[in-house]
């Protein structure tokens, strides 16, 4: 349960149990002094690649798009931060930021000075182990990135992006944005926009999900799921596909969407 204190800045997302829950109430207080309540236009750079780097962020609302370019100009996304997420931490020892963080939406975020953190995490050992499990978490779906772009199809990519795309706090029941367009989405995937068209259309037609104007809502999440696992026959195990082994028609059907003009 979050304390309260005299500051009344009960909504610091910083505060609201994922970092600074579990302080006694004087500390939550001290801690709170140290956290400025930033926010952003659509389309506002937060920071540069290389500018100095002085504050980590934890996301609020929003969508921030992480970069990093070439000196000839080309762009590779790095990853999508999303509400409850943090970023800014990687250059915690370094002088400059690593990467570009760009404001996809309006966006509000708690910001807290690179040496606050490292004085709070010196004083207090339990929020250095959250701060250990939030890293591990960012760390994780760095890794899921790399694993799909090295080892899974153009289907099952497509179904893990959108699946990486769920609010923390809202689940996959309501609507939520898709931020990116379809060539940011195939950059950052190592697809092509007609690939990453094809698959959409797939899902949609397959009532797996639905999308207009920026928003996506997932009807279906387990089949979703299955896609992005390549594990297509976990469905209903009484199916005659899954005693056969073969693809389940739903599925399958998706599947032979995206194949049909090329390869996945």
């Amino acid at each position: 349960m979050t304390v309260t204190c005299a500051c009344n800045r009960d909504d610091c997302v910083l505060c609201e149990g994922r970092l600074f829950n579990g302080l006694a109430s004087d500390q939550v207080c001290r801690v709170r002094g140290l956290i400025a309540s930033v926010s952003y236009p659509a389309r506002a750079m937060l920071f540069h690649e290389r500018a100095p780097a002085d504050r980590l962020f934890i996301l609020k609302s929003g969508c921030v798009k992480l970069t990093t370019a070439l000196a000839d100009g080309r762009e590779q996304i790095l990853r999508l931060a999303l509400p409850g997420q943090m970023f800014g931490f990687e250059s915690l020892n370094e002088n400059s930021y690593p990467y570009n963080a760009y404001a996809l939406t309006d966006v509000s975020a708690c910001a807290v000075r690179h040496r606050d953190v490292t004085q709070i995490l010196e004083k207090d050992p339990g929020v250095s182990l959250r701060m250990i499990h939030m890293l591990n978490g960012e760390l994780e779906r760095s890794r899921a990135l790399i694993r799909d772009l090295g080892l899974k199809s153009a289907t099952e990519r497509m179904a893990s992006f959108i699946l990486s795309l769920v609010p923390l706090r809202r689940g996959a029941s309501s609507d939520f944005a898709l931020p990116l367009t379809r060539k940011e989405i195939s950059e950052m995937l190592g697809l092509t926009v007609e690939t990453i068209s094809r698959a959409m259309t797939g899902f949609q037609r397959a009532g797996i999900v639905r999308a207009s104007r920026g928003l996506i809502r997932i009807l279906d999440e387990p089949r979703l799921q299955a896609l992005a696992e390549g594990a297509s026959a976990r469905v209903d195990s009484s199916s005659p596909a899954w005693r056969s082994g073969a693809t389940p028609p739903h599925e399958a059907k998706v599947i032979r969407y995206v194949r049909k003009t090329g390869t996945d």
